[in-house]
């Protein structure tokens, strides 16, 4: 707290700042006495609420289209492809032209070379035959998973905590806990950020220089770091904690030294990640402060998922909740 708060509280002690209201002229400037018997008043926003419906913070998981291999022989394959209209399958040089049919359930392979000669239709299911002239091969579908990719500048050396959660009355009640804690964090930074008002203190101006002392005193830019980073930690330590009892669907597989792998069930899922960044305005000596990402998705079991983790969709706890103020 800077010094001019603490003059002001000792002020408030005085005897002579409960007289009545009054300004005392002075020949450059003047004194204006506010004697009104009231508590300091905190000037912070409205305080928010943790009730309603469960509002949370979303990111766009895109769906990408199946990817199926023709295998032939006792282990030979060829792709993976996609099984989208107009994908084209085999070599760059003599690629076939996929076209999908009834309603998705079946594709032809058009001949590159000869349009009019036309393969199929061939099921999309598992072990159906494809036969292509004299040769014989099996239609295979890949796994789908969801990749998650992290491509953040300000990351630093230390691999980010990962994690996906099914969907259960359980998870839903301890998101309603973990939004009333955040709530309350928010609240609480708020309150200890916000300028105070003082009655009954003077305020003392000047023509030349103009307000000396003022009855609004305003926290120190340390204080409310301090605050700020207070109540990073403890949401950290909340979300931490639920982690390790609901986020238990971790990476099956790393495709790069920033991407991984989820493979589940179908269902309905809560992605949530966390990492340290370099940030110039966190306080402390380490100069860090932990980035959220956070969304629900559904995962159909057909269709892989694709999840890119930046800088701009990257959240603070903050955020998590969609919280209405009162």
């Amino acid at each position: 707290m800077n010094h001019a708060r603490i003059w002001l509280l000792c002020c408030l002690g005085c005897p002579a700042l409960h007289l009545a209201a009054q300004s005392l002229g002075v020949q450059r400037g003047g004194v204006t006495f506010d004697t009104a018997p009231e508590a300091p008043v905190v000037l912070a926003p409205p305080p928010v609420r943790a009730d309603g419906d469960l509002l949370m913070a979303a990111l766009p998981v895109v769906r990408e289209p199946i990817r199926f291999h023709l295998t032939f022989g006792t282990g030979g394959r060829y792709g993976p492809y996609p099984l989208a209209h107009h994908a084209r399958i085999g070599p760059p040089h003599a690629a076939y032209l996929l076209n999908l049919v009834d309603q998705g359930r079946g594709f032809t392979l058009t001949a590159p070379h000869a349009t009019n000669t036309v393969h199929g239709p061939f099921a999309v299911t598992n072990g159906a035959p494809v036969r292509l002239g004299q040769a014989e091969m099996t239609f295979a579908r890949v796994a789908p998973v969801l990749t998650v990719t992290l491509a953040h500048p300000d990351r630093i050396n230390q691999l980010p905590l990962i994690g996906i959660a099914p969907d259960s009355p359980a998870l839903e009640r301890d998101l309603h806990v973990l939004r009333t804690k955040y709530a309350a964090l928010a609240n609480r930074v708020d309150a200890e950020t916000a300028d105070v008002f003082f009655h009954g203190v003077p305020r003392v101006t000047t023509r030349r220089s103009g307000t000396l002392v003022s009855p609004t005193v305003s926290p120190s830019q340390r204080d409310k770091q301090n605050a700020a980073r207070g109540a990073e930690l403890s949401a950290v330590r909340f979300l931490e904690t639920l982690m390790q009892q609901h986020f238990r669907i971790r990476s099956q597989a790393m495709t790069g030294p920033l991407s991984w792998q989820f493979a589940m069930p179908p269902g309905d899922y809560l992605f949530c990640a966390m990492q340290k960044v370099k940030d110039p305005r966190a306080t402390g000596v380490s100069g860090l402060a932990t980035v959220i990402w956070w969304t629900p998705f559904a995962f159909d079991g057909e269709h892989p998922l694709a999840l890119t983790l930046t800088a701009d969709n990257a959240i603070i706890w903050r955020d998590v909740f969609v919280l209405a103020r009162e």
